[in-house]
This record gives C-alpha cells, structure tokens and sequence, in this order.
C-alpha cells in the first residue's frame, strides 16, 4: 500500500515537477557554468556540468517560485482570507506573504529528499565518500534556493523577523544557520561528501507544515480551533519523526563515518557542523513537548512572543 502510493505521487506529482524545472530552467543554469566550471580545477570525482546545472536549475526554481508566491499572496491573501484579514495587524500582514512561502520546503523539498532517503545506496552512511543521487541534488537544490530567498527577506525586514523568530538571538541564529547551509551543502552534495547526513536534513523540511500553518492560525485568532488543536498534536510525532528519532542512525554514522577518506578540511567541516542540527532538534523537541503538554492541560498556549523559548511553538521557519 504504502509502495503504490509513492509510486503514484512519484508519478503524477514528481515527474511533472521535475520535468517542468529542468525543462525551463536547466537551460539557463547550463549556459552560466559553461563558462564558469572551466575556469574551476574541480576532481576527478567531482561534480559534472551536467549534474550542476540540475542543482542549479532547482535553484533558481525555488527563488523564483517564492517570488511568485509572495506576489500571489499581496493580491490575493486579502480576498481569499477577508473573514479573518481584519484581526491581523498591519506589521503582520508584511510577514503573511513571505511566509506563504515557507510551505514551498515542505512540500517540494520532500518531494525528492524522500526518494532519495529511501533509495539511497550508500548503506549505513558510514561511507562518507559517495556520490549523491539525482533526487538529492535536486532537494538539495531546492532547499538552498528557498534558503537564499528567505535570507534576503530576513536581512530585508530586520525588525519584522525578528518579532517572527522570537527575538534577535533567534534572527541571528537562523541567519548563521542559511548562510553556513548556504556555503556547504552545495559541495557536499555535488562532491559527494556525508550526503547520508544531508537527506536526512532536507526531509526535516516537512515540519514547516504544520509550524506555517499554526502560525497563521494563530494569526487569525483561531487558537481554540479544533484544527488548531489537531495540527498541533500531528506536528509532535511528526518532527519527532523526521528530527529525532533518526538522530541515532546519524550518530551512528558520526562515529564510524570513513573520516580518513575525507581532506583535512573535509574533516573540519564536517566534524564541526554535522551534530548541530541534532542539537538543535533535540533542544526544539524538548520544548515542543513541554509547551504542547501545558496546552492540554491549561487549555493555554504557552508561547510568550517576546521570549526566545517561544520560537519553536510559534515560528514557521525552523529548518534541518
């Protein structure tokens, strides 16, 4: 059952996106790194031109698709939600579009990081070394477009985010998280370094569904709403899932990773970065699970938007 439905949406959802992206945008991406790729003294074993211009064209999909949803959401937001429009406030309707636009990772991001999760032919993920499949070039992708969007609307309206985030520690946070994912990722992927670890960061993408659309019931004042209280029970076994509980194959991974086949940089890099997003998750969880618990007990949602503790109960834009 569960085979035939992937095949379904492998077919009827997945090809067609994957056909209309490098169809109308691998062109433009191909051309750029035609002249680019020469000039880089990549090895042997590293990325094609074929394989950069697929990562490149989900790129400037993603960017592109989230400059159309904010536009979208400017003319028609007002319209298609006008019975709750009037209970948000004036610097909360500027945030309102851009956030339309964190549905974009959870959606297509997963779209192709779970494919490639569950074909993956790496084994354990102890092989640090192997090259990456198609479906996670193409999340990957994704994923680092709507990254570079969402960093440009951060650095765009300070103020306004940082009220979205919980506060400047939180911002700023978020802010390093993009920019270093920004940095890496692209060669872990298309070098074929620890891509183990990177699908099981993208597929965390799927969690912004449940966190973009409490805030914008929150938002609409419909906290005490039966879908308020259902999204929020979904949301726990769901980033729990997709965050924690894969944590020990990680760590697994971590300590009996093939760290000799790595360069002294590689080894940096990684050694350094791969355990903060577990950290993280864990420490988001933790509150999640407390804060949901007071909700069912008080009937209260404890999130204080002034707090930074708040943010993972509140904020739309947590990422892997």
């Amino acid at each position: 059952m569960g085979n035939t439905i992937l095949d379904h949406i492998d077919r009827h959802v997945k090809l067609p996106v994957q056909l209309f992206v490098e169809e109308h945008f691998r062109g433009k991406s191909a051309m750029v790194l035609t002249k680019v790729l020469p000039s880089l003294k990549l090895r042997k074993n590293d990325t094609s031109l074929e394989v950069a211009s697929i990562f490149f064209a989900y790129v400037l999909f993603a960017i592109t698709f989230c400059l159309c949803a904010t536009v979208s959401s400017v003319l028609l937001s007002p319209k298609i939600f006008r019975k709750y429009w009037a209970r948000v406030s004036d610097s909360d309707k500027k945030i309102w579009h851009t956030n339309m636009d964190t549905y974009f990772p959870a959606f297509f991001v997963t779209l192709f990081a779970l494919p490639a999760i569950l074909t993956f032919d790496g084994g354990d993920g102890t092989k640090f070394v192997h090259r990456a499949s198609l479906d996670t070039v193409r999340a990957c992708g994704l994923s680092l477009g709507y990254m570079a969007w969402d960093l440009a609307v951060m650095l765009e309206d300070p103020k306004g985010q940082q009220a979205t985030y919980g506060g400047k520690k939180a911002y700023y946070l978020f802010i390093v998280h993009h920019v270093f994912s920004i940095c890496i990722w692209p060669y872990a992927v298309l070098a074929g370094r620890c891509v183990y670890f990177v699908n099981f960061f993208l597929v965390s993408e799927v969690t912004n569904l449940n966190m973009s659309t409490r805030w914008f019931l929150l938002k609409c004042k419909l906290e005490k709403s039966a879908f308020y209280v259902l999204n929020g029970l979904a949301w726990i076994p769901l980033f729990l899932g997709v965050r924690v509980l894969v944590i020990p194959l990680m760590l697994k991974a971590f300590i009996f990773g093939s760290w000799n086949a790595l360069s002294v940089g590689e080894k940096i890099v990684a050694f350094t970065t791969l355990p903060i997003p577990s950290m993280l998750n864990v420490y988001w969880a933790r509150m999640i699970v407390r804060n949901a618990l007071k909700y069912l007990v008080t009937g209260k949602d404890p999130e204080d938007s002034s707090s930074s503790d708040a943010a993972p109960m509140g904020n739309t834009k947590k990422t892997n």
